[in-house]
């Protein structure tokens, strides 16, 4: 067995390793001698996609989980996945019914740290989508060079981001051709190359199949869906849904 591979995950995968959700039902008590009808609160699996890819996607997440937690393979995130995630409070995360839950996801650096150049202490701030966009709108326009000759910027930066804004048309490169909506995958994928990362791991097919054939990127870190990245591994039984992970009735 080779070293671990190191994976970008998304929040598109996170949200999908929660399998169950949270259901109210009444039920009938009895209380002196009363009947009353009460409101509680159980827990039920969601249903599968309906889409069969995005099926098969859910189906490797058990067997993803495990090697994450035999150390086969290491996962990371990072601030801005970090924002995206308390910006979708993605259903009960850590709770009954998270894979994900006790796994360790390590942290790596953005390839450009939003706060050094919006300077808001309003930290909601950081966690609406349209601020992201346009910090990646300012990256796109900004001259290669104009950073280095402004160095009441320059020299506030750490010598990583900049060395990253040196490299940052390999940005500009990944953005080209996407719709704006893609921009933050885009970022994502830049800050798993720069971290030296051997996938970004998601769930989604518009952003890896507008990357395709696109001879003037050479990069070392895959985007990869779930299905991809146990092929890359050469692993093709799939773990089930752990029991110990089945939400109790009645929580």
């Amino acid at each position: 067995m080779g070293p671990a591979k190191t994976t970008l995950i998304d929040l598109s995968v996170l949200r999908r390793g929660v399998f169950t959700q949270e259901t109210h039902i009444q039920r009938k008590i009895t209380w002196a001698n009363r009947e009353f009808l009460v409101e509680t609160a159980e827990w039920e699996p969601k249903p599968l996609p309906e889409d069969l890819w995005l099926r098969r996607q859910v189906d490797c997440l058990p067997t993803i989980v495990r090697l994450a937690r035999e150390g086969r393979i290491v996962l990371y995130s990072y601030s801005e996945l970090d924002f995206e995630e308390m910006r979708a409070s993605r259903g009960m995360a850590g709770t009954f019914g998270d894979l994900f839950s006790g796994v360790e996801i390590k942290k790596c650096q953005p390839a450009a740290n939003r706060s050094r150049f919006r300077k808001n202490i309003d930290f909601g701030y950081y966690l609406k989508k349209e601020e992201l966009l346009e910090f990646c709108d300012f990256l796109l326009q900004l001259p290669e060079s104009l950073l280095q000759q402004t160095p009441e910027i320059w020299a506030t930066l750490p010598t990583s981001e900049q060395e990253n804004l040196l490299q940052i048309r390999l940005f500009k490169l990944l953005s080209l051709h996407l719709a704006r909506t893609h921009y933050p995958d885009a970022f994502h994928l830049w800050t798993a190359e720069i971290n030296g990362l051997d996938y970004f791991l998601m769930m989604d097919k518009k952003f890896p199949n507008a990357l395709q054939n696109r001879r003037d990127l050479d990069l070392h870190c895959r985007v990869v869906s779930p299905d991809d990245l146990l092929k890359a591994l050469e692993i093709s039984e799939r773990d089930p849904y752990p029991d110990d992970n089945r939400p109790p009735r009645n929580a």
